[in-house]
């Protein structure tokens, strides 16, 4: 709710509505100790159906040798590499199919039982998340300023003060390459949007 995924609706006759669950997981410490407790709503993208619920299936995964590439050139310029997580990927991408999916078990809006949600934005496991995250962040790589390279859309290069800073899309992670303040200025841009 917070995060504005969807609204509830009535159900409509003849839409596919999308099966959902509860994922809980627990985070250990490293001593063993419990760190917290994580509790994901996603969606059964299996019970989604091509050309109904989604029209493609995409997720942003950078070759193998742009990776292997990236690794050789930090090392012979002796730049640093960060992982980035970016926290709640998927639920920063629009979607513009119209998703319907069933209301989260054990959240039922009063005198709405019987309504589903209409989807505003993508959830974990929905077919459209992948593709969704990738155009929000492509967007706003390239208003940032990164260019896009020709040979792999998930590199992404900008130059800051004679010194260039690179960015690989993987899935729900990033990579970012190049000298420390560099990185660190970019990390920051980066969560402040996301």
């Amino acid at each position: 709710m917070k995060n504005d995924v969807w609204e509830s609706v009535p159900r409509h006759k003849g839409k596919s509505i999308v099966t959902s669950k509860w994922i809980y997981k627990i985070k250990h410490a490293v001593d063993g100790s419990i760190d917290k407790y994580k509790a994901w709503f996603v969606a059964r993208g299996f019970s989604q159906q091509g050309g109904i619920d989604y029209e493609e299936n995409f997720a942003p995964t950078t070759r193998y040798t742009t990776i292997r590439s990236l690794i050789s050139i930090v090392a012979t310029m002796g730049w640093n590499i960060h992982q980035m997580d970016v926290n709640t990927t998927f639920l920063n991408g629009t979607i513009d199919e119209e998703v319907y999916i069933e209301q989260p078990q054990g959240f039922k809006v009063h005198d709405k039982e019987t309504h589903v949600c209409r989807l505003k934005k993508a959830l974990y496991g929905l077919k459209q998340a992948p593709r969704t995250w990738y155009a929000k962040m492509d967007a706003y790589l390239l208003r940032l300023g990164f260019v896009k390279s020709s040979a792999d859309p998930n590199l992404y290069i900008k130059v800051v003060k004679n010194e260039p800073v690179i960015i690989l899309l993987y899935v729900d992670d990033l990579l970012i390459a190049g000298v420390e303040r560099c990185i660190q200025e970019c990390k920051k841009q980066l969560a402040a949007k996301f």
